[in-house]
C-alpha cells in the first residue's frame, strides 16, 4: 500500500486550493496552513493505521484484532491450552484456520508436528506395518482394520500408574502428550479408533 507524508498531504491540499484573491494571491495565510498542516498530520495518520490494519487480516501477525480472531475461531478449545505469548497465540490461530483435514499417516504426522511432537502411525494392517504374532488371527481376519495405532516419541517425562500403587494416583503423571491425543482424536475419521504408546523411559 503507498502511503504519503503529512508534507505531501499538505502540498495536494494546497494545490487543490481555488484559484483567487481570497487566497493571498498564491500564498497560504498562516491561518489556512495551520489548519492544512492540521488535516495533512491526521490524513498521515489514518494512512499508517489503514496500513497496520492489513497486518490484522493474517491470525499470523495479527495483534490488535488476534482476541477477535480467537473468539470466531473457538480458542482456546478443549484441545489448545490457552496460549501464552503473542506468537503462541497467533500459531494455533492459523494452525485451526488453515487445517486441511486428510484420512493419511503423512497428515496425522504432519498435525502433531505443528504441535511440536514427533510421531510415528502405525497400522494394522498385514500388508503395511510389524505387529506382535498373538495379534495374526484378529488383524489378518479384519478385526483391527479401523484401529490405528501413534507412537509418541518426544512426550517428556512421565509415569505410569503400576499395579501396587495407592488408590488415587494418577493413570498418567508428567508431561505426556495429552494435548496431541485430544487433537488427533477430534481430527480422527469417526469411524476409527486411535490407542497412544509413549516409548519406556
Amino acid at each position: 500500500m503507498v502511503t504519503y507524508t503529512a508534507a505531501q498531504y499538505r502540498d495536494q491540499l494546497v494545490s487543490l486550493l481555488p484559484p483567487g484573491a481570497a487566497w493571498g494571491g498564491g500564498a497560504v495565510s498562516p491561518t489556512l496552513g495551520a489548519l492544512l498542516e492540521g488535516w495533512s498530520a491526521e490524513f498521515e495518520r489514518l494512512d499508517l493505521r489503514v496500513e497496520q490494519l492489513g497486518e490484522e487480516v493474517d491470525p499470523r501477525t495479527a495483534y490488535e484484532l488476534l482476541g477477535d480472531w480467537e473468539r470466531n475461531l473457538g480458542l482456546p478449545d478443549p484441545c489448545t491450552a490457552a496460549a501464552t505469548t503473542i506468537s503462541g497465540r497467533q500459531s494455533a490461530a492459523l494452525r485451526k484456520l488453515a487445517l486441511q483435514a486428510g484420512q493419511t499417516p503423512a497428515f496425522y504426522t504432519e498435525l502433531a508436528a505443528s504441535i511440536g511432537f514427533e510421531v510415528v502411525i502405525h497400522e494394522f494392517d498385514p500388508d503395511v506395518d510389524a505387529y506382535d504374532a498373538s495379534l495374526t488371527a484378529l488383524i489378518g481376519g479384519g478385526a483391527w482394520r479401523y484401529v490405528w495405532r501413534v507412537e509418541v516419541l518426544n512426550a517428556g517425562d512421565f509415569t505410569y500408574a503400576r499395579i501396587g500403587d495407592a488408590v488415587g494416583t494418577r493413570l498418567v503423571e508428567g508431561d505426556a502428550a495429552l494435548d496431541l491425543e485430544c487433537l488427533l482424536h477430534a481430527a480422527k475419521p469417526a469411524h476409527t479408533v486411535v490407542i497412544f504408546s509413549y516409548p519406556e523411559t
